[in-house]
């Protein structure tokens, strides 16, 4: 199967969109915010795509958290096997987590940000070992209570595959998922003894972030092939009904806790004034992000800091804002579909 497949083109008049909005709007906006690659998939066709800086189509960009809604997606693969549950303990495929506290975690917390994990980014970040750490990180809330953006949360998904599948989480969704839809050159950064930080980036292209978004878009189906389960996908893009009795850690945004899906942010409260309520997005740091509408079928793709560069540093930029700086490219997306400027 090859890496990489190519996305069928139009243009973006065929497709609804406004080609002067988005090269005299979109562009530049983008372009003056550290945007290195960009890309707009309209019903699963590229109609626009703009590099900057030497950038290309084939160039791999390191998307931070944005990685987390892949590592959902392994979860979903083997939940779709039978091979776990969502309410499952994490700890009957931890057991160095079947102590007080870390026991009641359930692997429904670790989707959700919801662990009870002890917040402590800069610590955490600096483990050599991620997966060790992750097994020895305490709680300092019941799990299920609370909503904190934790880092320990998503990597413990990546022992978990893992230990269930026997695969890397980036083998088995290259296997299942990217290698069927021609995106199988993404890969994953690595900790020093090969685990995927699951908490932070693939590494890949704005094309093949594309893919991705629309198979999710698509509820898993690629094709005639159902690559994730249509359920899965939806509760992805789902508030849990466990939010119902979680508050927001007081060192966190409510805002963001009240727009979290299964990691990936959801816009069900208003978390994009100018965007529809059914949107979604994996994001990543430096504004990383897969901007995902299934009611116009869009998908873009907006990639800042690329894989080879070690220092990021120089690429915060001023739509690095969650709320108000993704907001400002829905809107410019929004008024680009034709008969909605």
């Amino acid at each position: 199967m090859p890496a990489t497949v190519e996305l069928p083109a139009a243009t973006p008049a065929e497709m609804g969109f406004s080609a002067s909005i988005l090269d005299e709007r979109l562009g530049p906006l983008l372009g003056e915010h550290k945007t290195g690659a960009a890309a707009l998939l309209v019903k699963g066709r590229l109609v626009w795509e703009r590099y900057w800086d030497g950038h290309g189509p084939a160039t791999k960009f390191d998307v931070y958290s944005m990685g987390k809604a892949y590592a959902a997606a392994a979860i979903g693969l083997l939940a779709d096997d039978g091979l776990l549950s969502l309410d499952d303990p994490a700890c009957k495929f931890l057991p160095e987590w079947k102590r007080e506290g870390n026991r009641e975690i359930l692997i429904k917390h670790l989707l959700t940000m919801t662990s009870g994990l002890k917040l402590e980014y800069e610590k955490f970040t600096s483990e050599p070992d991620p997966t060790a750490a992750t097994l020895a990180w305490p709680v300092e809330h019941r799990p299920g209570t609370v909503w904190s953006y934790e880092q320990a949360t998503a990597h413990a998904l990546c022992p978990i595959v893992v230990r269930v599948s026997g695969k890397q989480p980036i083998e088995l969704l290259r296997e299942r998922v990217l290698g069927p839809i021609g995106a199988g050159a993404v890969e994953w950064l690595r900790a020093a003894n090969g685990d995927c930080k699951t908490w932070r980036s693939t590494l890949t292209s704005a094309r093949d972030v594309c893919k991705f978004g629309w198979l999710l878009l698509k509820d898993g189906r690629w094709g005639e092939r159902q690559l994730l389960s249509a359920e899965f996908c939806r509760k992805m893009r789902t508030r849990d009904p466990l939010f119902r009795n979680v508050v927001c850690d007081p060192r966190q945004q409510e805002l963001k806790a009240r727009n979290y899906g299964y990691l990936q942010f959801l816009n069900v409260d208003g978390m994009w004034p100018d965007a529809d309520p059914r949107v979604f997005a994996p994001t990543g740091a430096y504004a990383n992000l897969c901007l995902i509408d299934p009611v116009r079928e869009t998908v873009l793709a907006r990639l800042v800091t690329p894989a080879d560069v070690a220092d990021h540093k120089p690429y915060s930029n001023k739509l690095d804002s969650l709320s108000g700086g993704t907001n400002e490219i829905w809107k410019v997306l929004r008024e680009a579909v034709v008969g909605e400027q």
